[in-house]
């Protein structure tokens, strides 16, 4: 990976969590496909991207292993995994139709206490593994893992669903539907839905429903596992799961690793001497120089792996490991040490404990623990920077979430009416709260968080030592949802400044009243401070409702004169009272063009939705707002 794709990524994450700019861009994503986060695996391994399994492929199996003389049993694999993890509710288990064994999956909170799913696979003709992965707390219904591979007449794909979600069903390429499973295991906080299907024809997704049978959603097996290029050999199978394959990338060949059918990394083979290592989710594994016969992995207070090496059946000239690692992330760094068959040391990999601040930007004052994630077991970190000649701006970077790790987040300060801002979440101290903080302008005087029931949080405001601005920072309770934000600057009167609830469109059916048909078949419901929308019956990006105790037409302003977002085929939104039509115009000259209508939810705002072409780029957009009298209103570019 370039560093341009890294620092892509990191925007990407950082964006993710971030509301500073157009406020349904995320809603936008997550329409289309839940979003996965694969932990960046250990320098110099390249960031984690999923990789293909749906092509059928014939698995070589290598020898080597973890150095152990007496195989692990399920339940040693079980004590591994749960070593610094508490259980959140009971085990399942589930009939693995490939292996012809059991397969166990339960839910447990992390040694920071985030939830995570884990499971136990046991094999037909190898040792057990397991693993754990992070919950997507945001996904509704997310892909975990499949035992998909060839020379098995059935696999199964499984993963994590909302309690909400009652009904899960795979679709093939061809339009099979098949009916899963969903299984509720008794005080768990999740649900765990499965699908068996023919070897020879995978789903290629799968769609969701209430217990109602309306429909909720659909996700894409493709944010399970992609490919990054045409297959240069066959995949082969390393202990504990692993699968690795070499494809041609544009970057070269190129390493795809999975494990239980999901995607972990990518790594360029850059040359036959170098050692890579990576460090993910239980689970260490890399590549060694020819001549390397075993890979010694060290963690500090964890002890040390290690694993057996196997030359490479591609003739790419290296030799292939993986092991059970104790640690599920690289914070506290390690040592790698490779060894030719006389034990002398051939290549040392040392990885350092992570710093913060990380990236480039040098603080200007103190770097302090952001209020209120301090005690969490791994705070965040927050400090002033000036990158370059550019402005002074507001990063933070760490916490106790497993997303986004060693990425950092900077905003610069902006229009009040904007609220540049992210979160951090603190799982501890139990029952945990939700951060919000940005930077704050020398005219801001007071921010204020609006809970759904209308109750508000007021924000501090802070100056590090020797920092060249301030933030304002409000803890929240963990599971309480935040509908926008009371913003008051210098001289004038408070204003309110909308969030997008990445789920709420999901919990409004399509049978609750108060739904609103408008052109080019979408229909909009608002139910509380959630405003959803559907095209074809289906559910599409969900825009900013009222902030609680608030009405539609008090959130217009600064960057957002109105606010609109696109499905399918349909573009849509809402627009100050007044506005008889809008036209969108695309980069290249295309144009179309929807009547509004004023909303009957007495919210003060004017209803819009028109067709637009097939494939349409809504990258570069424009809309534009009339009055009946054809008078330009506003414009709000994209």
């Amino acid at each position: 990976m370039t560093e341009l794709e890294e620092r892509l990524r990191a925007a990407f994450d950082a964006r993710a969590r971030t509301f500073e700019s157009s406020p349904d861009a995320w809603a936008r994503v997550q329409a289309r496909h839940g979003r996965r986060d694969y932990r960046r695996w250990a320098r110099p391994l390249l960031a984690a991207v999923p990789v293909a399994l749906l092509a059928a492929f014939v698995p070589v199996l290598l020898g080597g292993g973890l150095g152990r003389e007496i195989a692990a049993g399920p339940e040693e694999v079980y004590g591994r995994l749960m070593k610094g993890r508490e259980p959140a509710g009971e085990q399942v288990t589930v009939d693995n139709p490939t292996e012809g064994r059991p397969m166990r999956i339960w839910f447990a909170e992390a040694s920071l206490g985030y939830p995570e799913v884990c499971y136990v696979v046991e094999r037909a003709a190898a040792e057990p593994y397991g693993g754990c992965a992070p919950v997507q707390e945001w996904a509704q219904a997310d892909f975990v893992g499949s035992t998909l591979r060839s020379g098995a007449e059935t696999a199964m794909d499984w993963g994590v669903a909302t309690p909400e979600v009652g009904a899960v069903t795979g679709v093939t390429a061809g339009g099979r539907r098949i009916p899963g499973a969903v299984l509720a295991p008794a005080g768990a906080p999740y649900r765990i839905w499965t699908v068996d299907y023919p070897e020879r024809e995978p789903i290629q997704k799968i769609e969701y429903a209430d217990a109602r049978g309306g429909h909720l959603g659909w996700s894409s097996r493709d944010m399970l596992a992609t490919t990054p290029g045409p297959a240069l050999g066959q995949a082969v199978e390393l202990p504990e799961g692993v699968t690795v394959r070499p494809h041609l990338a544009e970057q070269g060949t190129t390493l795809a690793w999975t494990r239980a059918g999901a995607g972990i990394a990518e790594s360029r083979v850059d040359g036959k001497e170098t050692l890579y290592v990576g460090v993910t989710r239980d689970v260490i594994a890399g590549y060694a120089p020819a001549g390397v016969t075993r890979v010694a992995v060290s963690f500090p207070g964890e002890g040390t792996v290690t694993m057996e090496v196997t030359p490479d059946p591609w003739g790419l000239g290296i030799g292939l490991f993986s092991g059970a690692s104790p640690r599920s992330d690289t914070y506290a760094g390690y040592t790698a040490i490779a060894y030719d068959a006389s034990g002398k040391e051939v290549k040392r990999l040392q990885e350092p404990v992570r710093e913060q601040p990380g990236g480039a930007e040098k603080p200007i004052g103190a770097v302090i623990d952001l209020p209120g994630t301090e005690n969490s077991g791994r705070p965040t970190r927050v400090w002033f920077a000036r990158p370059g000649d550019g402005p002074t701006v507001l990063c933070a970077t760490g916490g106790a979430s497993p997303y986004g790790q060693g990425s950092s987040w900077c905003a610069q300060t902006g229009p009040a009416s904007d609220l540049p801002r992210s979160t951090a979440t603190a799982y501890l101290p139990k029952p945990g709260v939700v951060v919000h903080f940005g930077p704050a302008g020398d005219d801001l005087e007071q921010v204020e968080a609006v809970l759904s029931d209308g109750s508000r949080v007021r924000a501090a405001f802070l100056r590090p030592e020797g920092a060249p601005g301030r933030l304002w920072h409000v803890a929240v309770p963990l599971g309480a949802r935040v509908g926008g934000y009371l913003v008051r600057t210098r001289g004038a009167e408070p204003r309110a400044v909308p969030v997008v609830d990445k789920t709420c469109g999901r919990t409004v059916s399509a049978a609750e009243p108060g739904g609103v048909s408008l052109p080019a078949d979408v229909t909009a419901r608002l139910n509380g401070s959630c405003l959803a929308f559907r095209e074809g019956g289906e559910l599409v990006p969900a825009l900013p409702g009222p902030v609680p105790g608030s009405r539609l037409s008090e959130q217009f302003g600064g960057r957002f004169p109105a606010y609109w977002a696109h499905g399918e085929r349909a573009w849509y939104g809402y627009a100050p009272a007044g506005t008889a039509k809008v036209v969108i115009t695309w980069k290249g000259g295309g144009r179309a063009e929807a009547a509004a209508t004023p909303d009957p939810w007495g919210q003060g705002v004017a209803l819009f939705a028109g067709q637009g072409p097939e494939g349409a780029d809504y990258a570069e957009t424009r809309l534009t707002g009339y009055g009946a009298g054809g008078e330009e209103l506003w414009q709000a570019p994209r």
